[in-house]
């Protein structure tokens, strides 16, 4: 193609046809600037296709990490269910006056564990960390998406100081007169000679006692925190769920 365009500008000068060589010389050159603006608009439009395909793929993955994050929340309410269930059946046999202490203290163990929610923030935490923030072009989704993360951080960070002051009830027990060794669960960590010369105090029917008094305030706070922790995981999830549908006309 150049040497047809060479030969056609050396014929016209050898002809001396200076004017039509100039405005053949114009029209190459337009034809240039138009090929050169051609294969800009090619190129911009194949990196608008790649941000495009790249900004799914970051909406795809957030969804990904969401749905992951619903099965972790409703594991985790089901265990608060179970670990409120836990502390308010400690409480009755405890006011009923059960002789066995051994079933109450099975239900404290059941009351002060449960299945913590930790959330998948992979995607938007590589999102935030790379500065690719920009590329997720809905303006209104992306608002969307941050105020979600904004607010679960918020909520998590009110579980975490809720839990930590039940926490502090463990610490306040007379461990040895509390009698958690007891639990056949430990029969074999501490073993029957040791078992045999270890304190069994009877609290439980001993309204007066200190470690009754702890063990009464230490099962209501747990039912009240627990509480409060499943009325702000449930919000976490409704925003969840919500988001997740917003998402999945994106991730098609």
């Amino acid at each position: 193609m150049i040497k047809f365009f060479r030969h056609i500008r050396q014929r016209l000068l050898s002809e001396n046809k200076f004017s039509k060589y100039l405005l053949y010389a114009i029209g190459e050159i337009v034809l240039v600037v138009i090929g050169i603006l051609i294969a800009l608009q090619i190129n911009n439009w194949n990196e608008n296709v790649k941000k495009l395909e790249q900004e799914k793929i970051y909406y795809c993955k957030i969804k990904e990490d969401l749905e992951s994050d619903k099965i972790n929340i409703n594991r985790s309410l089901e265990s608060l269910n179970e670990r409120v269930f836990s502390a308010k059946r400690a409480l009755n046999n405890l006011y009923d006056g059960v002789d066995d202490k051994s079933i109450i203290l099975e239900d404290y163990l059941s009351a002060i564990r449960s299945i913590k929610f930790l959330p998948s923030k992979l995607a938007i935490q590589d999102i935030v960390s790379s500065g690719k923030l920009e590329n997720l072009k809905n303006a209104n989704l992306k608002g969307v998406i941050l105020k979600h993360y904004s607010d679960l951080d918020g909520a998590l960070n009110r579980i975490v100081a809720n839990n930590k002051d039940v926490s502090k009830y463990v610490y306040e027990y007379d461990l040895s007169d509390f009698g958690i060794h007891q639990l056949s669960t430990y029969e074999n960590d501490f073993g029957i000679e040791l078992l045999d010369k270890m304190p069994n105090v009877n609290w439980t029917s001993d309204k007066n006692n200190l470690i009754y008094k702890q063990f009464q305030d230490h099962m209501s706070m747990t039912i009240i925190v627990s509480s409060r922790e499943k009325q702000l995981l449930n919000q976490v999830l409704l925003s969840t769920e919500k988001l997740i549908s917003e998402l999945e006309y994106n991730c098609e």
